[in-house]
C-alpha cells in the first residue's frame, strides 16, 4: 500500500513539474514575441535570450528596458541598432561595449547610448545575484540547510 501511495506521489511531482516547464516555456515564449515584435527583428537579443529559464524577471527586465530606453518614440532603423547593440559578440561582450563609438555615431546618438548602458549594468549584476543565490541554494539543499 505504501508503495502505491509513493508512486502516487512521484507521479503528481513529476507532472507538477512538467506543468511548471510547461508555463515557464510559454511565459517566456510570449515575453521573446514582444521583444521581436518591438524591435522588428527575427532573434531575441543576447540581453533577454540569457533569462529564458526565468520568464517573471526577463519580463520585468523588458518592461524596465524598453521604458528606460523610450522604444515606443523609436523608428525602426533606431530599434534594429539597440536590438543589435544588446546582442553579444563571440567572447560575450554586447556590441555597443565593443564598438562604443560606432553606436554613439549611429542613429542612437550619444544620449541613448549613455542610457543603455546603465541598464544593461543594472541587468546584469542582478543576473549575477540571481545566479548566485540558485549556487546558493543548490549548495544549502546539497548538504540539507538553507532554502530546502
Amino acid at each position: 500500500m505504501n508503495q502505491m501511495v509513493g508512486a502516487l506521489t512521484i507521479k503528481h511531482a513529476e507532472r507538477s513539474h512538467s506543468d511548471a516547464e510547461r508555463s515557464r516555456h510559454v511565459a517566456t515564449q510570449t515575453v521573446f514575441s514582444e521583444i521581436t515584435e518591438t524591435l522588428g527583428t527575427t532573434f531575441v537579443p543576447d540581453l533577454f535570450a540569457t533569462l529564458e529559464r526565468k520568464p517573471a524577471y526577463l519580463e520585468v527586465a523588458w518592461e524596465v528596458f524598453r521604458d528606460e530606453v523610450g522604444l515606443d518614440a523609436l523608428d525602426a532603423r533606431t530599434k534594429h541598432i539597440i536590438a543589435l547593440a544588446v546582442t553579444a559578440n563571440r567572447s560575450g561582450t554586447y556590441l555597443i561595449c565593443s564598438l562604443p563609438q560606432a553606436f554613439r555615431l549611429s542613429p542612437l546618438g550619444p544620449k541613448r547610448y549613455e542610457t543603455i548602458l546603465p541598464v544593461i549594468e543594472m541587468l546584469d549584476a542582478f543576473t549575477r545575484h540571481l545566479s548566485d543565490m540558485a549556487a546558493l541554494h543548490t549548495e544549502t539543499t546539497d548538504i540539507g540547510y538553507g532554502f530546502a
